[in-house]
């Protein structure tokens, strides 16, 4: 059953200074700022950052598991390590030829603020009645399953601009399948970017902890860096 409780936003201006254990990750072109527990490692330049929609991706040295990385995204939302199926995945999305990217958007809704919570549990994103041809829908219901197999959705929390989200889902590959936690926070933002994110995987759940930690980060983002 899907969880989505609203609770009280956090506070941008309580963020300007970090809390003891956080420090500042200052973009080197001068775009954006965010807060990062020390624990979580020395960033580094990240998974296809500054390619396409992808503005800028920032790894952790000490985050183990999928994903983890801070990305701030342009355009249509994307949602790293497939947490909505491979369809909304930027990086899962180029196994499609160029000509297709655009019939394969339009044939799902868009990510918003509004929907993201009903999308994360949903195990089919292709519109009814969507016009696909045959071979471009298989491949799409393929992408659509990615670490999206019986998505089992435990908690979508909505603060404001924020949503913390943790669900179950199967991957699958090969003869292999394994249950997995996919979890994070979402910010979503108006002007030249569209959301700011930080997604983990792993096999086991998170810990409130780990939950809160990433939505103080994508609660930190600011298009200042002064």
């Amino acid at each position: 059953m899907l969880l989505a409780l609203v609770l009280a936003p956090w506070s941008v201006a309580g963020w300007q200074q970090p809390a003891s254990g956080w420090t500042t990750y200052r973009d080197p072109d001068g775009r954006f700022t965010f807060q990062f527990p020390a624990s979580f490692g020395a960033p580094s330049r990240g998974t296809n950052s500054g390619f396409a929609d992808r503005v800028a991706a920032v790894r952790f040295s000490g985050l183990s598991g999928l994903g983890g990385e801070a990305a701030l995204v342009k355009g249509p939302v994307g949602v790293d390590i497939q947490a909505l199926g491979g369809l909304y995945d930027a990086i899962a999305l180029e196994i499609l030829p160029e000509a297709a990217l655009a019939t394969v958007r339009a044939a799902r809704p868009d990510v918003t603020h509004d929907n993201f919570c009903d999308l994360l549990g949903a195990a089919d994103h292709l519109r009814p009645g969507a016009t696909l041809p045959a071979s471009l829908r298989d491949a799409a219901r393929r992408l659509d399953r990615m670490r999206n197999v019986d998505p089992r959705v435990i908690r979508c929390n909505v603060a404001g601009d924020v949503i913390t989200f943790h669900k179950e889902a199967t991957f699958e590959a090969g003869g292999a399948s394994a249950r997995q936690h996919l979890f994070g926070a979402i910010r979503f933002l108006s002007g030249p970017f569209s959301a700011f994110q930080m997604i983990r995987g792993d096999v086991s759940a998170p810990s409130a902890a780990d939950l809160d930690a990433l939505t103080r980060v994508v609660q930190s983002f600011s298009t200042s860096t002064r």
